[in-house]
């Protein structure tokens, strides 16, 4: 499975290895075989250059470059800082031909010279023990390398701290990133994934148990073992009943789309609560669904009475609220009134959010599993964060929040992060730019209520969730611009996703 790690626990994931199966040396040379592979596999040979420190992160290079000699690249390898200076990393050192050596101390215009002429910079000058401000000289030696026009990190850019995500200026730039082992925590941040270009995972041999902390990423075979089986004698009553609260008049979009999703999600019966003005809007363009008309304002929000959601709530198997439904004092007693009574799980969503942001204490009051889905300003509101402390460490964050609250807490945004109160937490992975429009989130609420309905537990279900949700948008993009992909097509290519 792979993980994210900080820095230290990568240190220790590696000295573990080394204790139980790969020497240090062989955990080099795998990642410079697995990278040298890679790059292989996508770039015809052509004029290369690798760029390498002095550490451990150039005896990466080093091997690499000789993979690449060898496969006919007219690669250049162009010492940042000298030669190296572990054991380790001159043993890969001493193999290279040293006519394809130049060193950037002693010949800084003739390794310019040699980056203008390149069409490929591999950078394995810094590792994730960089922080801080880049060496001067480091600095203009990659300021040259980021005009190359391919441009592959190995591990991690350079000028880049793999914990905090903060990037010097004149950090490298890849167009693509070879990540070595785990994800680096620091890389969630957003100002990191904008950096990163394109960037794929490498095994290198480091076996899962050697983690000893970490989160992990999700996967398709993990995911796809927490769905549900539909056996041959099954009926609706098997899979649930899935309340939504949602909609008012000036957004019964978000009606439609959480119910449809839920209903493509698998709920054997979903019922739609809304105002009765927005129940008369709807009914004859949601058929598969059933509803619950509640009282409304004069402007078609919901109401504050809860006599109707308390007779149906007994029978409900998860319930979900705030899709659409307004930021308002009634919205507040309506998501109260589920978070205090409701004895199945729920998700609370959007303006369910927002309207108990000033009485959030109210979240501890519950006994059943509960799954909130802030994006980053509507976590701002709950927590007292700000968002740019937020996005500075979104599982830091969110693991908080969850174990104070006793919530499952599913941090939307770039590589969504999801926590339990018991501290466990996961970053979901699949997903693009094309679900920042309107509508994405009430999807995703309907997937998790539907999914929850049908008794996943709510860690388990806000995971699926988040992972389907994205590979849908990741199926959408291979066949249409992320500009013109707008929610509803994200439920359209459900049945996909779920076969």
């Amino acid at each position: 499975m792979p993980f994210v790690a900080t820095s230290a626990e990568m240190r220790s994931a590696e000295a573990e290895c080394a204790v139980r199966s790969l020497s240090y040396s062989e955990m080099m040379y795998n990642a410079g075989c697995a990278a040298a592979g890679r790059i292989i596999e996508e770039y015809p040979p052509c004029p290369a250059v690798v760029l390498c420190g002095a550490g451990n992160n150039g005896g990466d290079g080093f091997v690499i470059a000789q993979k690449l000699y060898e496969k006919g690249y007219k690669i250049r390898v162009i010492l940042a800082d000298g030669v190296p200076k572990t054991d380790i990393a001159r043993e890969y050192f001493e193999t290279l031909p040293k006519k394809i050596v130049y060193d950037y101390t002693k010949d800084e215009q003739i390794c310019d010279g040699i980056l203008k002429n390149a069409d490929m910079a591999v950078d394995c000058v810094f590792g994730t023990g960089f922080h801080g401000s880049l060496p001067s000289r480091a600095s203009k030696l990659l300021s040259s390398a980021n005009s190359v026009p391919a441009r592959i990190a190995i591990d991690i850019p350079s000028g880049m701290n793999s914990d905090t995500g903060e990037c010097d200026p004149f950090c490298f730039k890849p167009t693509r990133t070879l990540v070595i082992a785990a994800l680096k925590k620091g890389m969630l941040v957003p100002q990191a994934l904008e950096t990163l270009g394109e960037f794929e995972l490498l095994d290198i041999g480091i076996t899962d148990d050697c983690f000893k902390e970490y989160e992990a990423i999700l996967l398709g075979d993990e995911m796809r073992e927490i769905l549900p089986k539909r056996g041959i004698t099954a009926h609706k009553g098997s899979f649930g009943r899935l309340l939504n609260i949602a909609g008012s008049l000036c957004c019964s979009g978000a009606a439609v789309m959480s119910t449809r999703a839920a209903l493509r999600s698998g709920t054997g019966l979903c019922t739609l609560a809304a105002p009765i003005s927005t129940v008369k809007a709807l009914a004859g363009s949601l058929v598969e669904n059933t509803f619950l008309p509640l009282p409304e304002t004069e402007s078609g929000s919901i109401g504050g009475d809860c006599k109707a959601i308390a007779e149906v709530l007994p029978k409900m198997t998860a319930v979900s609220v705030g899709c659409g439904l307004g930021n308002s004092e009634n919205t507040r007693k309506i998501t109260e009134f589920v978070i205090k009574h409701a004895n199945c799980p729920i998700i609370i969503d959007a303006d369910g959010i927002n309207s108990i942001a000033e009485n959030i204490n109210v979240l501890k009051e519950r006994t059943g599993d509960t799954v909130i889905t802030p994006h980053p300003l509507e976590f701002s509101r709950i927590s007292g964060l700000s968002v740019a402390e937020i996005q500075a460490d979104r599982i830091s964050a969110a693991r908080r929040f969850a174990r104070e609250y006793g919530v499952t807490v599913l941090l939307k945004g770039a590589y969504t992060v999801i926590c339990d109160p018991k501290g466990n937490a996961a970053v979901n992975t699949t997903g693009n730019g094309s679900l920042s429009k309107g509508g994405s989130g009430d999807v995703l609420t309907g997937i998790i209520g539907a999914m929850s309905a049908q008794g996943i537990p709510a860690y388990d279900a806000a995971k699926a969730g988040a992972y389907c949700h994205g590979y849908a948008a990741d199926l959408l993009v291979k066949t249409s611009s992320p500009a013109c992909v707008v929610a509803s097509d994200i439920i359209e290519v459900l049945p996909r996703v779920y076969k």
